[in-house]
């Protein structure tokens, strides 16, 4: 199962990061969207999305985001949130922990679980543009940048 993974996309949405993410099982977007008309392109590539709002999604269309989800994906539990430091204390159940908010892509494993920040697809700041491929396999993940 292949899961995509994108933040901080700032409005921008490039028609070259659609082969990749077709090809995906999920998308999970961790906030800063920023328009109707980049949350619309991603939502009509037909794929199941998360989404949760950035301190940059303001307006009509933002306003049903909601600011963290959980949501099991391929037997594992994803706690979904922009700003990795307004994480709950207790995260006891989850698997994968997704953020973005930094611009900067990371990935680490902490107490159990496993920290992505794909990077923003948008706007990078130091280390580029980037989004991330997350495949789940029965008992095993594995994670690759992909520079934008």
């Amino acid at each position: 199962m292949k899961i995509g993974i994108l933040s901080d996309t700032h409005g921008v949405f490039r028609e070259d990061w659609v082969s990749t993410l077709t090809g995906c099982d999920y998308l999970i977007h961790a906030g800063d969207i920023d328009t109707k008309t980049c949350y619309d392109r991603i939502k009509v590539l037909g794929i199941p999305c998360y989404f949760v709002r950035g301190n940059c999604d303001h307006g009509e269309w933002a306003r049903f985001l909601p600011e963290f989800l959980t949501v099991p994906i391929g037997g594992k539990i994803f706690y979904i949130i922009h700003n990795k430091n307004d994480l709950p204390f207790d995260l006891t159940d989850a698997d994968f922990v997704i953020f973005g908010h930094t611009h900067c892509y990371t990935e680490y494993d902490r107490f159990g679980k496993v920290f992505i920040n794909p990077g923003s697809a948008g706007q990078p700041r130091g280390d580029g543009r980037s989004m991330a491929i997350l495949e789940l396999g029965e008992d095993t993940y594995s994670i690759r940048r992909i520079p934008l």
